[in-house]
């Protein structure tokens, strides 16, 4: 048995055959030289070529009309667009001429050449990637070449868990929506066009798994969408574990679906609970539209200074920040930048020593980069038009790291009064993300001088055990929730009902449905979840029935290793 990580576009849990869809176009176009003279009949195959192709294009998109699929029809829409776009035509013709080569070969080098521009590209650009692909393919399909197939028969004969390199629209609707148990592949996007319309199959979706090195056809597998999970070759009492949890998931389901879906969370007993969304980029906006939220609950901000050769201006920052603070509904709370080594941009320098393992964090950071973490302030103030944007500083231990952060807040209001740029002066609520021990014990310090605190799960279960994220030995002896973490979750959740303030729960132990009746239990009513598990969770409240006695938290408490943790939470499965 091995599990891979991922991430998920689409969440639901199947177990299954894999089956590899192979689309290796590249190595199947033929390259051969033409004399002079046939360079003109190569042209006019390649217009004969492309008509067939647009054709094809109009087909799919009345098809799509038929069927009120308005995704598909806007998708191809833009492929046919594509197709239509002269300078692309031209520069193949081009290719023909000068090199005195066929119309396939032009046509891969000259797509090629698009798709290595925006794979390099950031955000919606680079998703359309996926689009160049496709296109590419539909032309070169109409050369009478086969551009994709089932690597093995039983791909064509029945359900299976579908795995790629990379989806693409046409991929996606070539196949049966009865063959497909879920999609797995190494490329993907959440918002990227093949992603929108293998979604409507209602299948989980995982991304970022290396599909050529870790999966074969005809493998066993169990595909968790709801927390990016692949498990090859699982054992029985792992499949036994997740025969339960799918068979519980439809009973649920069947329940929820009787709901109406714009009631916000609550318990069985009617009791409600504020249920908001992480974020991550802004094309996660996409996604949320007819969700019932309470608000992002989690804005990451990282999103604007990574992966880039310099920092953000102030204005692109804004632009950004007022954008997403205009589209949602409620409260947002974003997340100052979370620097540390190794989350630190090339085009900043720390004097830190890289070998120290834990490098600098949080307020640290905001010394050593005191004109970035203005500059953020700035932007945020500026965007802040309606008055619904929270601040959230990360990593913070003591009040004297709130310190740090107001004084660069401070100092980023003085400046805009300054330059005479109107800005939201009003009090915005500040809170604070708990991660470490030290911030747990000084909670009721911390909540004297911050309005709320989010939990950071992650970061605080590894400073508990001492244990970094992703190490597997760690993962194999501990358990996500280890009783040590619910400890300090419940004392931080005490000096939240003390100061009468939210206690809010961000991190990954949020996205497991099993955990929450425990959660409940130790007087947890605020969670902030991926998009992704939102409706999940939503659901699994809805079949919690809060327990009075401390019987099952006395219980979990006793629990010595982490096969004990699993059979505990089996029972709420």
């Amino acid at each position: 048995m091995k599990t891979l990580k991922g991430t998920t576009a689409a969440s639901g849990i199947v177990r299954g055959v894999v089956c590899i869809y192979d689309n290796k176009v590249k190595d199947t176009v033929p390259h051969y030289n033409i004399e002079p003279n046939q360079v003109e009949r190569e042209i006019e195959r390649l217009k004969e070529v492309f008509e067939h192709a647009k054709t094809e294009m109009r087909d799919m998109i009345e098809k799509a009309k038929s069927q009120s699929d308005k995704n598909a029809q806007e998708i191809f829409g833009i492929h046919l667009m594509m197709l239509g776009d002269k300078g692309l035509f031209d520069k193949i013709t081009d290719l023909i001429r000068t090199r005195n080569i066929n119309a396939e070969h032009a046509v891969s080098d000259v797509f090629e050449i698009y798709i290595d521009k925006y794979s390099k590209a950031e955000g919606h650009f680079k998703e359309l990637v996926h689009d160049l692909v496709d296109t590419r393919e539909r032309v070169l399909m109409s050369f009478n070449m086969e551009t994709g197939h089932f690597r093995c028969s039983v791909g064509e004969q029945k359900p299976v868990i579908v795995a790629a390199n990379l989806l693409t629209p046409s991929m996606v609707l070539n196949i049966p929506r009865e063959h497909v148990l879920a999609f797995v592949s190494r490329e993907g996007g959440i918002t990227s066009h093949a992603t929108i319309l293998a979604r409507s199959y209602g299948v989980p979706i995982v991304f970022g798994i290396d599909v050529e090195k870790e999966l074969d056809c005809g493998t066993n597998a169990i595909v968790d969408g709801s927390i990016g999970k692949v498990i090859i070759s699982p054992d029985e009492k792992t499949e036994s574990y997740y025969d339960k949890k799918i068979e519980n998931i439809k009973k649920k389901k069947f329940v929820c679906d009787t709901v109406d879906k714009k009631v916000h969370a609550r318990t069985k007993e009617g009791k409600n609970i504020t249920l908001k969304l992480n974020v991550s980029i802004p094309d996660e906006l996409n996604l949320i539209a007819g969700l019932p939220h309470d608000g992002i609950g989690l804005l990451r901000t990282e999103f604007l200074f990574i992966k880039k050769d310099e920092a953000p201006s102030e204005e692109e920052q804004y632009q950004v920040y007022r954008k997403i603070l205009d589209e949602v509904k409620g409260p947002v709370t974003a997340r100052i930048l979370d620097l540390s080594n190794d989350k630190l941009p090339s085009y900043l320098e720390s004097s830190v020593d890289s070998r120290n393992d834990l490098g600098f964090r949080g307020a640290m950071a905001v010394d050593m980069f005191r004109d970035i973490y203005v500059a953020q302030f700035k932007a945020l103030l500026r965007a802040n038009e309606n008055g619904n944007l929270r601040l959230l500083y990360p990593m913070v231990a003591d009040v004297n790291d709130i310190n740090t952060y107001r004084s660069a807040l401070n100092e980023a209001k003085k400046i805009l009064k300054k330059e005479n740029v109107k800005f939201y002066n009003k009090d915005i609520q500040e809170g604070v993300m708990v991660e470490t021990p030290a911030a747990v014990i000084m909670a009721d310090e911390l909540l004297k001088n911050a309005d709320f605190i989010n939990v950071g799960s992650n970061d605080l279960l590894q400073y508990t055990l001492a244990a970094s994220r992703g190490n597997a030995l760690a993962e194999k002896r501990y358990h996500i929730l280890h009783p040590a973490l619910v400890r300090l979750l419940e004392l931080v959740v005490k000096e939240g009902k003390k100061a009468k303030k939210e206690i809010c729960l961000c991190g990954e132990a949020a996205s497991f449905e099993e955990f929450y009746p425990l959660f409940l239990k130790i007087g947890l009513k605020s969670f902030s979840v991926s998009v992704s598990k939102f409706s999940d969770i939503k659901c699994e409240l809805l079949h919690v029935k809060e327990l009075k006695d401390r019987e099952m938290l006395d219980s979990f408490y006793k629990i010595k290793s982490k096969e004990e943790a699993e059979k505990y939470f089996a029972k709420f499965v």
